[in-house]
C-alpha cells in the first residue's frame, strides 16, 4: 500500500513539475529575464522551504548540518543553473520538446546512477530488459513530439 500511495505521489510530482517550470519561463518573459526569474523563484522557495522547515518541527536538523560533506552542496548550484535553464529553453524549445528532453536525460542518467550505486543511492545494475524499456520510453516520447 506504502509503495503504491509513493507511487501515486511521485506521478504527482512529475505533473506539477510540468506546470511548474513553464510558469517560472513566464515569469521570466514578464521580467525580460531567466535570471531574475530564477532569483525570485528561489526567494519565494527559500522562504517556503523555511516555514515548512519550522512547521514541520525539524528546524533542528540543521545542527547536523555540519555532517554533509561539502560536494553535496553542489546540489544547490545545480538547482540554480537548472532552473535559469529551465526559463531559457521552454520559450525557444516548447515545453513539450523541453519535457521529452529533460525525461530522456534523466531516464539515462538513473540508469547509469542506479548502475553504480552512486551518491548513496540501491545499487540496481543495468540489464538488457531496463535498457530496452529506457529505449522504448524514449522513443516514445520522441514519437509523441512528431
Amino acid at each position: 500500500m506504502q509503495i503504491s500511495m509513493f507511487a501515486v505521489v511521485a506521478f504527482l510530482m512529475g505533473a506539477i513539475l510540468s506546470v511548474y517550470l513553464p510558469m517560472n519561463s513566464s515569469v521570466s518573459r514578464h521580467l525580460g529575464s531567466s535570471m531574475a526569474a530564477s532569483a525570485v523563484f528561489f526567494v519565494v522557495a527559500t522562504i517556503t522551504s523555511i516555514l515548512i522547515l519550522i512547521f514541520g518541527g525539524e528546524y533542528h536538523s540543521l545542527a547536523k548540518l555540519r555532517n554533509v560533506p561539502v560536494y553535496l552542496h553542489v546540489a544547490g548550484i545545480i538547482s540554480a543553473f537548472f532552473i535559469v535553464g529551465t526559463t531559457f529553453l521552454i520559450p525557444k524549445v516548447g515545453a513539450r520538446t523541453f519535457f521529452i528532453l529533460l525525461v530522456s536525460g534523466q531516464i539515462l542518467m538513473a540508469m547509469v546512477i542506479s548502475h553504480f550505486g552512486v551518491l548513496e543511492s540501491p545499487q540496481d545494475p543495468i540489464t538488457l530488459k531496463k535498457t530496452l524499456g529506457a529505449i522504448l520510453v524514449i522513443a516514445g516520447a520522441c514519437l509523441s513530439a512528431r
